[in-house]
């Protein structure tokens, strides 16, 4: 299974614990990653990621959150021309902003089945996309709960 977790996603286990939803989306993410080996995911990078998480301000949690990509992104989604001319401007349409169709056209191009994300905006806005990627949460990710 192909998987491509945005930056919202790496993000999380850095992120202020104290509220429960954090601490499970937290869990979650942690868990796939660990096992990844096991149930056979791959895991995507991409140059938008790599944008995105050199963009975090706070030098600790940057390094943090690097070394966790680094370790997780096992391969690197490929620019395809043909993918972002016609995901872009339907990503846009159903309100998809910034590197948030970046992380689509690459999950697409990519063949991936799950982009996961925790940023609720994405999700309701590519709801409404019939892509072959799924966009969902990590909380709702198939064997989530057994991982």
């Amino acid at each position: 299974m192909k998987l491509y977790f945005d930056t919202c996603c790496y993000n999380r286990p850095y992120d202020d614990q104290s509220q429960l939803r954090i601490r499970n989306e937290s869990g979650i993410i942690l868990g796939i990653t660990r096992t990844r080996g096991l149930y056979g995911y791959v895991v995507y990078g991409s140059v938008a990621l790599d944008k995105e998480i050199n963009r975090i301000k706070n030098e600790d949690k940057l390094q943090n959150v690097l070394h966790f990509y680094r370790q997780t992104a096992t391969i690197r989604a490929d620019y395809n021309e043909g993918v972002f001319k016609y995901i872009k401007p339907l990503a846009e349409r159903a309100g998809v902003r910034g590197l948030d169709v970046l992380h689509l056209c690459f999950s697409v191009a990519a063949g991936v089945d799950y982009l996961l994300t925790v940023d609720d905006r994405f999700l309701e806005a590519a709801s409404g996309l019939k892509l072959s990627v799924n966009v969902i949460n990590p909380l709702n990710f198939p064997l989530g709960g057994v991982i």
